[in-house]
């Protein structure tokens, strides 16, 4: 007899087998390097740095950097203290915002007694986001889909230097939803015994949410005007889950300084590297932090006061790409009838299909109106549970 169990892992392997090769990487002459991610702005608010080291290619991502004493100094008399809230990120322990005519310096002292220090900083000009709003496109691969852009000026002609992040937030809605869950409600000798329970609604509709994690950097000093027209932030192609139903999208202006903006140009450009075996490798990017103690020890990051204006807005598929192909999941329903020899091995992979929780229940059979027979139906989890790719809570700032 085949065992039961041996019968649903065989499943789930189908279910979501592919051919990979492996091929190994590693990296030569690493270097083990503080990075530093800060940027404080004009927002009262509790002030976020993030400290990690660098890391080989072959390891999962970067290592916190923990245990760190971090501060920022206002005009060489003000302390704004930070304290680690979580591995590498780093909180103010009050709220402040960074104010115009002033300096601004960050201070990090490691675990292991090593001290950092940055240039004196202050606040660019303050421009607001005039427009963030949607438009149908096609991008420069061919791909039509939902194009985000930015509309800025600045009458004063003092900003000029800007840099972009978003949020975006999008709602999921399981294709083959099912209000009623199988569950086990007694095992016998010789059957088990299975009935249905009403299913959470919070498993119906979800939201996901995703950071932006490229750098868009611009500039108006070749322009007669400090004025942006139609920088477009992001792209999501008609096909995406992102663009499936609703979409939001949060826009941050960040108005920085001329260094700054150097900075992150050439960070961009890094990123943006067509391949990771490009003949053309970068080099070190100096920023504005160095070392108190050893003038030869490298530090990657900038130590960036912005002014900084946000704008979000929502989108509804059907209003910019009804008639264009959407993202569709594989859901197909399907009926384990295979693989077993008496009612009791059925039911036990029933049971199994059930616990191993890579599916849900679904009928496209009415039901017995005398409660007979239950179909044994189910699709995969994510088609019938959209929790597997977000969350059931609706964001406070959602607007339906």
């Amino acid at each position: 007899m085949i065992s039961c169990r041996i019968l649903i892992l065989l499943w789930i392997c189908t279910l979501m087998s592919s051919c990979i090769d492996p091929f190994e990487i590693e990296t030569e002459n690493f270097e083990d390097i503080l990075v530093i991610n800060a940027t404080i702005t004009n927002e009262v608010k509790n002030q976020e740095i993030l400290l990690s080291r660098t890391f080989k290619f072959e390891d999962d991502g970067p290592l916190s950097e923990q245990g760190a004493a971090v501060k920022v100094i206002e005009d060489t008399s003000v302390e704004y203290i930070f304290e680690e809230a979580s591995p590498g990120t780093y909180r103010s322990v009050q709220e402040f915002a960074a104010s115009s005519g002033k300096e601004y310096e960050l201070s990090i002292q490691t675990s292991d007694g090593r001290s950092y220090i940055s240039d004196k900083v202050t606040l660019p000009q303050e421009t607001s986001i005039n427009r963030v709003y949607p438009q149908r496109i096609t991008n420069d691969s061919g791909v039509e889909g939902l194009g985000i852009f930015v509309d800025t000026f600045d009458p004063t002609g003092n900003s000029q230097y800007y840099r972009y992040e978003f949020d975006e937030t999008y709602r999921l809605v399981s294709p083959k939803w099912y209000p009623f869950d199988l569950v086990v409600t007694r095992e016998g000798t010789f059957f088990f015994e299975f009935d249905l329970v009403e299913r959470s609604e919070g498993q119906r509709i979800c939201y996901a949410n995703n950071k932006s994690n490229n750098i868009k950097v611009t500039n108006t000093t070749i322009f007669e005007e400090d004025r942006i027209t139609g920088l477009e932030v992001n792209f999501i192609p008609a096909e995406d889950i992102r663009i499936e139903n609703r979409y939001s999208i949060l826009v941050r202006q960040y108005v920085q300084s001329r260094e700054a903006n150097g900075f992150y140009e050439i960070l961009s450009s890094f990123s943006q590297s067509e391949s990771l075996f490009s003949q053309i490798q970068p080099g070190f990017l100096e920023g504005n932090i160095v070392s108190e103690d050893n003038a030869d020890e490298k530090v990657l990051g900038y130590f960036d006061v912005s002014s900084v204006s946000e704008q979000r807005i929502f989108v509804d598929r059907d209003d910019f790409l009804a008639d264009l192909p959407s993202f569709e999941i594989e859901c197909q329903i399907f009926r384990p009838e295979q693989g077993f020899s008496t009612l009791l091995e059925y039911h036990m992979l029933i049971s199994d299909f059930i616990d191993s929780n890579t599916v849900r229940y679904y009928s496209d059979i009415p039901l017995p109106p005398d409660g007979s027979t239950i179909p044994f139906t189910f699709v995969r989890r994510a088609c019938g549970d959209c929790t597997t790719l977000g969350v059931s809570e609706v964001p406070g700032f959602w607007i339906d």
